[in-house]
């Protein structure tokens, strides 16, 4: 969720849930229910083999111990619908199996209490169905509650902003906080972004503070980059495929473009044209599913990669 830009309303999570039931449960035919007058029983939709899920995002962002309160009552509140006959009569009416499994789909939790609270509500349907079968029939006898988290839906979620089924956008530039792991940019590839920058700028020393400024600025987004990259490429593996793809292409590009470059007085004048094109392929491949401040960061992680390693040159003489 750190990655969806804006906080997401109630409504916004419950149809991003429902897609992400859609694309998951379609081979046991996910069903949505549309909220009508009255409510929608307390369920986004069921599946034949006996999944319903009931979806709920906090109003705004709470500390830890108030999102456990919301979160309590809220499974407090749906799991009494549950038992109650209206929800049965309901249930019955829209052709939902015997329930083995209600999840509760929720953006995060930061409490484990929640998982404890969930297990006591399992029990006490268990205990009520027990005690009256006949009237309980729609709850099977292995029923569970199970807490269902956005970064499980990673998979689904990546897929239905890839597809542009949503006009939510992912927002990689929120990693870019913190001290950096300076560990992570070795001798290495410090002196070669410094050796490079220097090029770029036309600087014979070390001393000069706009150099060093920049040369930090680059190092820290080279450190941002491989963070940004290994996160797609675990959360949003597609997205990580695309532009990887992408980023080599042009990568290629970069090489040949500065290896035959021979004017060193214009060193500046094709860094800069690399930044416009490479922001511009950027744009026109991603502008659908990333923030602008996100393609604004790739392309500075990634020159950052090509100004460490041996894509990049620039001629000193």
């Amino acid at each position: 969720m750190d990655f969806i830009e804006g906080y997401m309303t109630g409504n916004a999570w419950e149809e991003l849930c429902v897609q992400c039931y859609r694309n998951r449960y379609r081979e046991v035919h996910y069903t949505a229910i549309p909220a009508v007058q009255g409510g929608d029983g307390g369920i986004e939709g069921f599946t034949v083999n006996g999944i319903v899920n009931q979806c709920y995002c906090p109003e705004r962002e709470y500390t830890d111990k108030e999102l456990y309160e919301h979160l309590r009552e809220k499974v407090s509140t749906d799991i009494k619908k549950l038992l109650s006959p209206e929800y049965a009569k309901r249930l019955r009416n829209w052709g939902v199996p015997p329930i083995k499994e209600w999840h509760f789909v929720i953006p995060e939790y930061k409490d484990a209490r929640i998982l404890a609270h969930v297990e006591s509500k399992r029990k006490e349907v268990l205990e009520k169905k027990k005690k009256d079968p006949t009237a309980y029939a729609y709850i099977d006898t292995n029923f569970k509650i199970l807490v269902k988290c956005a970064e499980e839906f990673a998979p689904e979620i990546s897929r239905i902003i890839r597809t542009n089924l949503t006009d939510m956008k992912l927002n990689l530039a929120v990693i870019h906080t913190g001290t950096p792991d300076w560990s992570k940019c070795d001798s290495v590839k410090v002196d070669n972004i410094r050796r490079k920058i220097k090029a770029v700028m036309h600087v014979e020393g070390d001393a000069d503070e706009d150099l060093n400024l920049i040369i930090n600025m680059y190092i820290e987004f080279y450190i941002s980059g491989l963070e940004i990259m290994n996160t797609l490429r675990i959360d949003f593996p597609e997205f990580y495929e695309d532009l990887f793809k992408l980023e080599e292409s042009y990568k290629n590009e970069v090489k040949i473009k500065t290896r035959m470059h021979t004017n060193r007085a214009m060193n500046q004048a094709l860094f800069d044209e690399i930044l416009n094109e490479f922001q511009a392929k950027l744009e026109r491949d991603f502008s659908k599913v990333f923030t602008l401040a996100s393609i604004g960061e790739l392309k500075q992680d990634l020159i950052a990669s090509w100004l460490a390693d041996c894509s990049m040159e620039f001629r000193s003489v």
